[in-house]
């Protein structure tokens, strides 16, 4: 039937909303968008609730040049035949506004056959194929319609309609639609939070609006608000409302938003149960890292839902940290609005997720700690965190923010002996040595109160304070001896025999912050005593080689690198090429070397690290580890029973038995499945159960689970390792199982999801061994991956590169006829990146990498990328 005048329902489905009263007109984002429209056949404009979304593309429907369609979508627009009929009425609504020749097809639609996908699609398509003058559809609240948008009318037309029809979608967060290919293809033109939010200029201007005063303090808003809109909103007409009651000054600012009840309303309570309950307890900190999540939403998944929000742009952000691991940052005033609700709704919970915050802090970030306790009245435990890590604050020349949290304590916590004594070292660093004395007298006279080990503690902070030289500052060449007894009156030119070991504690404390080490040298420099130079050289050269070793235990194998080659550099110079100190930089080598899968290195590296490592040090029974993962890596059977054997002489010797149990019976177990055992394999490691060992030896458990076809046990060791995935070959390698796994079941979303968090933690530190170990399994996967959207496209390209030179046994005749370069190409043609992504991968120019295109379609005698490709596929050549 004809339905020219049909219209899809209510008429406010296809009517942009009318502006609101005060609402600002925001011409900045009008221009942004028009020229948007203008480069791109599709247009995203996503953003949380209140960020004026609605309004402004009202605003900029209503002022374009060109005819333009809306549609509001709703709850019930998740059915496909109710979201053509939406999208065909507001098409007609608008053409029939400007009777052009090629309008005709599309009012002539007959939309009884929207119950026939494929017709009706067809119809549609084929109607705009007519248009003589281009039309923008604006779609709002596309988020509503869920996860069957892509497969629709909307991801139809976004994928094949003509250039005649813009697209223009508008939403919170991540849309169904895969962007991926629009973005490196095409091109997408995209609005966001960081553009939709007000500026200061625009803050000032609404404040002016509604009836603020000129010297309206408009900075401070945008600061507390960080430009949300809705935030402004609330925060202007809360001042308002506290003038009519009582006159403020015109540049007060609010110190309580009232957005408590908006977030609730419109955002958490439109999300799923289970985001929500997550957001609710992550927003406990405003900072958090992936472990914190997980910790604090108590269930193992909370790594993936943390990863939601991220995606659909849940008023949260990712930041890079030291050390390579991801810091996730909320947006403040949000974070702030979801506690008052927990507070509101569960008062106990919310204070045991400030404790639960507070532990996780207590080691790695005191000052979090000491807010994050109180909040959750805990106070001891901020008090254990101090006394812990003052002697940091000290070495950071930050003594006044350590003073501050001491008085921040409540009574009787703030009378503690120990929290004293620490205020007494803050008062004498200032100079103010009355102060420091007088509360040095009363830490003393409380002294009861203390355990033995804190009234040690208080004892060297005394001993490394007191007596003070002028000026106020502390010696620090009188510090603790060995047991943690005071040495002092060192002379300046003498050398003691206490002073090296002493220093050396304050150069680890010095090195936990994480600096280049030219303090703690110093320290070092600075001890005298009996010892010689030599002696103190082998203290430096050993810190540097322990503290390799530990950050590539930890996963930062650039770090280890550096330190682990400086150490053995200067025990080189020394003579020192056989010293037992040196044991631990030679396996930070080999660990980052495996991990890098630059076997042969990693070999030399590991026999030398086992050679002169001692049973009373780990580095011996690692490197025996290592040396048969490499030799697993490798399929060398004779060298794998050499390392075997160096293996089984370290079992049951040395001091590391109960953490050394797990990871012995695994290597051996790895050593048995490369060998072509894997029954006996999985029968060596089956008193293991599922997990809960050290983390290298339950991800190394996981992998051979999952090898084994023992899919749920697999599963089971990941999941008892969600909150111990810092280390980046160890998150990499436990995704890519996870990411197989979630393969195997057909969930596709997960195993992409999980395919690029290993991507993204293994690109930093080149951690190619867990693909290169997986190339079979991973070579679809990868390919899929490139088309469904990534952000590491070199990476992956270059992964994939290293596959088809590695698999000689593919290879054929036609495959010998291209060049090495040309082979090079291709693998990276399997990827979505341009000629010009390609040549700045390959640091070539543009120019060569279409000669190299035109030869390989030459020899391949194909037309095109994805004729080369399936070409290529067809002869086994990739």
């Amino acid at each position: 039937m004809q339905n020219a005048g049909w219209v899809p329902g209510p008429q406010f489905k296809i009517r942009p909303p009318l502006r609101g009263l005060g609402a600002l007109e925001r011409p900045r984002l009008e221009n942004a968008l028009s020229a948007a429209a203008d480069s791109h056949r599709l247009t995203l404009v996503a953003a949380p609730a209140g960020y004026g979304k609605s309004t402004f593309l009202g605003d900029w429907v209503r002022n374009c040049d060109l005819p333009c369609a809306w549609l509001s979508l709703d709850r019930f627009d998740t059915e496909p035949a109710r979201l053509f009929h939406g999208v065909v009425g507001a098409i007609q609504s608008a053409a029939s506004k400007m009777p052009l020749p090629g309008n005709d097809a599309l009012l002539a639609l007959d939309l009884g056959q929207a119950h026939d996908r494929t017709a009706s699609y067809d119809l549609l398509l084929g109607a705009l194929e007519h248009l003589t003058e281009p039309i923008v559809l604006v779609i709002d609240d596309v988020h509503l319609a869920g996860s069957g948008l892509a497969n629709g009318i909307v991801g139809v037309l976004a994928a094949s309609a003509p250039p005649s029809l813009r697209l223009v979608l508008s939403g919170r967060g991540h849309t169904a639609i895969q962007l991926e290919r629009f973005r490196y293809g095409e091109g997408l033109g995209e609005l966001r939070a960081a553009e939709l939010a007000f500026t200061r200029e625009e803050v000032a201007q609404f404040a002016r609006s509604l009836g603020q005063d000129a010297p309206f303090d408009a900075g401070s808003l945008w600061k507390a608000t960080a430009g949300w809109p809705v935030a402004v909103h609330a925060s202007l007409v809360s001042l308002a409302q506290s003038r009519n009651v009582a006159l403020s000054p015109p540049a007060a600012t609010p110190t309580h938003i009232p957005l408590a009840d908006y977030v609730a309303e419109e955002i958490l309570d439109q999300l799923e149960a289970p985001l929500a309950e997550f957001i609710l307890r992550a927003t406990t900190c405003d900072w958090l890292d992936r472990r914190l999540a997980v910790e604090l939403y108590g269930r193992p998944h909370g790594g993936v839902l943390l990863e939601e929000c991220l995606r659909n742009g849940l008023f949260i952000e990712e930041h890079d940290y030291p050390g390579g691991e991801s810091a996730y940052r909320w947006h403040a005033l949000f974070a702030a609005q979801c506690r008052r609700l927990l507070e509101r709704r569960d008062p106990l919970l919310a204070e045991r997720l400030h404790r639960v915050a507070a532990r996780h802090y207590q080691d790695a970030d005191v000052v979090a700690c000491v807010a994050q306790a109180l909040q959750g009245r805990a106070p001891r435990q901020a008090v254990m965190s101090l006394g812990a890590h003052w002697l940091e604050f000290v070495l950071g020349n930050d003594a006044q923010t350590l003073e501050r949290l001491c008085r921040e304590l409540p009574t009787p916590w703030s009378e503690d002996p120990e929290i004293l004594m620490i205020r007494s070292v803050c008062r004498a660093i200032s100079g103010d040595a009355t102060a420091a004395s007088e509360l040095a007298q009363r830490a003393l006279s409380r002294t009861y109160v203390l355990d033995a080990i804190r009234r040690r503690r208080l004892d060297s902070c005394r001993a490394l304070f007191e007596p003070l030289p002028d000026g106020g500052r502390p010696d620090l060449r009188a510090t603790l001896a060995d047991g943690g007894r005071p040495a002092k009156d060192i002379p300046d030119g003498g050398r003691s025999a206490a002073g090296p070991t002493g220093l050396f504690l304050l150069a680890q404390a010095e090195f936990r912050l994480h600096r280049s080490g030219e303090f703690a040298i110093a320290l070092l420099q600075t001890a005298g005593g009996a010892s010689s130079a030599e002696q103190l050289d082998a203290i430096e050269i050993g810190a540097q080689a322990d503290l390799a070793l530990a950050f590539a235990a930890a996963g930062d194998l650039m770090s280890a690198e550096k330190l682990a080659t400086t150490a053995l550099g200067r025990a080189d110079a020394l003579g020192w090429s056989s010293h037992e100190r040196i044991a631990p930089a030679w396996l930070a080598r080999g660990i980052a070397c495996y991990w890098n899968d630059e076997l042969k290195a990693a070999r030399t590296c590991l026999v030398k690290a086992q050679r002169l490592g001692s049973e009373l040090h780990p580095s011996g029974r690692l490197s025996a580890i290592y040396r048969v993962l490499v030799e697993c890596a490798t399929g060398d059977l004779t060298r794998l029973a050499d390392s075997s054997a160096a293996l089984e002489s370290f079992h049951g010797r040395g001091l590391y038995a109960v953490s050394w149990n797990a990871l012995y019976s695994v290597a051996v177990a790895k050593a048995a499945e490369a060998q072509g055992d894997l029954a006996g394999a999985l029968e060596m490691v089956q008193p293991l159960g599922a997990g809960g060992h050290g983390a290298l030896a339950d991800t190394l458990l996981a992998e051979l689970l999952r090898r084994g076809t023992e899919f749920t046990a697999a599963q089971n060791c990941a999941e008892s390792l969600a909150d111990r995935r810092g280390n980046s070959y160890i998150d990499t390698r436990l995704s890519l199982t996870e990411a197989l796994l979630a393969h195997r079941t057909g969930d596709t979303a997960a195993a992409h999801e999980r395919l690029e968090h290993a991507v993204r933690r293994a690109e930093p530190e080149s951690v190619l061994r867990p693909f290169a170990e997986r190339r079979e399994e991973l070579a679809d996967l990868l390919v899929q991956h490139a088309v469904w959207g990534t952000a590491h496209e070199s990476f992956i390209a270059a992964l994939m590169a290293r596959d088809a030179q590695g698999e000689t046994r593919l290879r054929t005749q036609s495959y010998w006829n291209l060049t090495e370069r040309e082979r090079e190409v291709l693998a990276y043609m399997r990827s979505i990146m341009t000629a010009a992504e390609i040549a700045d991968a390959l640091y070539i120019s543009v120019n060569t990498v279409k000669t190299h295109e035109r030869s390989i379609y030459r020899k391949l005698g194909a037309g095109s990328r994805r004729d080369a490709l399936k070409t290529a596929a067809k002869r086994g050549i990739v």
